[in-house]
């Protein structure tokens, strides 16, 4: 991460290089973060390191005729989604004016391959098989969204469920009023319990269940770690608390 301060558009005063353990809104995209960040104490101004160092245009191999503008916000008309995971855009957002689509900043930087226990994961535009968490194909937002798949065909995960499991139970109890003492705390406690189930049920074994949690486990970190900007720090950690038990 820069060490040094940076001006941005966004706002009148340079903003400092900061990481600590506090949650926070950014004030550019208008998602949570946690850990860096690029930060003016004096005006309580808050960006994610991708916002704050997004450049000005980005392409994406899902959509190879577009050329995607970063914005303020979305230009005036209907409310937007991201085309990534299918949040609403209230902030700085990628927009390809062409064709309408957007992606939040962080949601444009997910990686496109994850490999580990075995298993290879791939960033694709669309899920053809039911995603673990919501036992769908189609996510419940008003866009398709991307999800993981994994090459055996046997994992996968709707980006937008992924991050709907952090993001709504951080929302409710963190910037619901809930006092929280240590980070330990504050992602345990925020991210609600997984109850997931292989999709061969029961007669998939213990072995092969114990297998999908650690799974679970990689494509969570990457998530978090994408959507709040803490590249890895205590990620590992307070997902393997999160997922223990």
């Amino acid at each position: 991460m820069i060490c040094t301060d940076i001006k941005h558009f966004s706002h009148e005063h340079n903003l400092k290089p900061e990481c600590n353990k506090t949650p926070f809104t950014c004030d550019g995209c208008k998602e949570i973060g946690w850990g860096p960040r690029f930060r003016c104490q004096d005006c309580n101004y808050d960006l994610h390191k991708d916002c704050a160092l997004a450049p000005s245009s980005t392409f994406h191999p899902f959509y190879k005729k577009c050329s995607f503008e970063f914005l303020k916000s979305v230009p005036d008309g209907p409310e937007r989604c991201c085309d990534a995971c299918g949040r609403d855009v209230h902030g700085f957002v990628y927009h390809c004016h062409n064709y309408g689509y957007d992606l939040h900043p962080s949601c444009a930087n997910l990686p496109h391959v994850l490999e580990g226990e075995g298993v290879e994961l791939h960033l694709r535009e669309s899920l053809l098989s039911k995603c673990y968490k919501c036992k769908s194909k189609g996510p419940k937002t008003r866009v398709r969204g991307w999800s993981y798949r994994s090459t055996c065909k046997e994992y996968h995960f709707h980006v937008s469920c992924m991050k709907d499991m952090v993001v709504g139970k951080w929302e409710q109890e963190y910037f619901g009023g809930t006092e929280l003492n240590s980070v330990g705390m504050e992602i345990t406690q925020l991210v609600p319990s997984l109850q997931l189930t292989s999709q061969s049920g029961a007669s998939s074994g213990k072995g092969k269940i114990s297998k999908y949690w650690r799974i679970v486990k990689m494509v969570l970190k990457v998530i978090i770690s994408s959507m709040i900007g803490d590249p890895i720090g205590g990620i590992t950690c307070l997902i393997g608390s999160l997922l223990s038990g």
